[in-house]
């Protein structure tokens, strides 16, 4: 019984509890509501019959509504990141 004691007591000394690390994990956070993600622009190759005028004006309208668009998400963007440094 004593020889287990002793046993019991040196094995205990070898007992040390385990180093325990803390990091910081970066959490993916929703910067912007998806529900303002604005809708793209609908495409219009299907609406050109070859006449050089109508194209133009088709063409014309549909690069306004994606230029509009693409300063909207721009917006959005700067929202989560911050403004672009001026060019």
């Amino acid at each position: 019984m004593k020889r287990a004691l002793l046993l019991v007591a040196a094995l205990a000394g070898c007992a040390h509890e385990p180093q325990v690390e803390i990091r910081e994990v970066p959490v993916p956070v929703t910067c912007v509501d998806p529900q303002r993600i604005p809708e793209e622009p609908p495409r219009v190759a299907q609406r050109f019959n070859g006449n050089a005028r109508h194209d133009l004006e088709i063409l014309a309208e549909s690069a306004q509504q994606l230029r509009a668009w693409g300063q909207e998400m721009r917006g959005l963007l700067e929202l989560c990141v911050g403004k672009a440094p001026a060019e």
